[in-house]
């Protein structure tokens, strides 16, 4: 059975709006940004038409429903990995903030909130700038270029899924982007936390576990004031990065 869906241009509208819902949906998510549901939907249809112009189908063959419906995850699956680069960028923040927010004995949010992502109010903080980041810095207009791009590179209605093992490559960078923006801080703590323990040693009359949560807190607060410039370049580097791989896998 052949199926036809109006003309070509309300196929690739339906397919090009498909692949940019993929991002709206998945990216405000992954940077931590709540945007309602209707507004993303709207925000898909505007780059959607605004696209248009670009797109074109590889096929305007549709051999019955299922590959309509093949088309259509595929566009979606398109979309989403142009969004991954951003989960890679937050969860390498998010992991310093934990990290780094448990030496400065900022783990109440835990008991406060209960289990969720985020346990600490130093995550939630840094999450926050590196979504900021993303907007201030310009990134949401690359995306869109990088969609633009997409319908070139890889068309509308084409069956096959483009290659995704060097996008996929990239998640164990989380780990690299993490340490490239916690080293400078997670070393100082460290330092800290082992003088708090020989503090304890040497002179077991002190109280430490009254007076050491307090320093470590004013010492931390005061190395991120420091290392602010340094930590938000830091950020910047990442998503440009990250950015840079999504356009690299566009263009194969």
């Amino acid at each position: 059975m052949n199926l036809t869906i109006g003309n070509d241009a309300a196929l690739a509208f339906v397919l090009c709006f498909t692949r940019c819902a993929g991002v709206m949906l998945a990216l405000p998510r992954m940077i931590g940004i709540a945007i309602p549901i209707t507004i993303r939907a709207l925000l898909a249809a505007v780059i959607a038409a605004a696209l248009m112009p670009a797109a074109h189908l590889a096929t305007t063959h549709i051999s019955g429903m299922p590959a309509l419906a093949l088309m259509i995850i595929r566009e979606a699956g398109v979309g989403v990995v142009l969004s991954f680069a951003a989960a890679i960028v937050v969860g390498a923040v998010t992991m310093v903030g934990d990290l780094i927010g448990n030496n400065m004995e900022m783990n109440s949010g835990g008991i406060l909130r209960g289990t969720i992502a985020l346990p600490n109010a130093l995550a939630d903080g840094l999450s926050t700038l590196t979504g900021l980041i993303f907007f201030v810095a310009g990134f949401h207009r690359a995306l869109i270029v990088a969609l633009a791009r997409s319908l070139s590179a890889a068309p509308l209605g084409a069956l096959e899924m483009p290659a995704t093992e060097s996008m996929l490559s990239i998640g164990g960078r989380i780990f690299q982007i993490a340490l490239e923006i916690g080293l400078p801080l997670m070393v100082p703590l460290f330092v800290l936390s082992l003088a708090q323990g020989v503090i304890s040693r040497l002179a077991p009359q002190i109280n430490v576990l009254v007076a050491a949560p307090a320093a470590i807190l004013l010492a931390g607060l005061t190395l991120l004031v420091l290392d602010a410039g340094g930590l938000a370049g830091s950020i910047l580097r990442a998503w440009s990065s990250l950015i840079n791989a999504s356009f690299g896998w566009i263009d194969g």
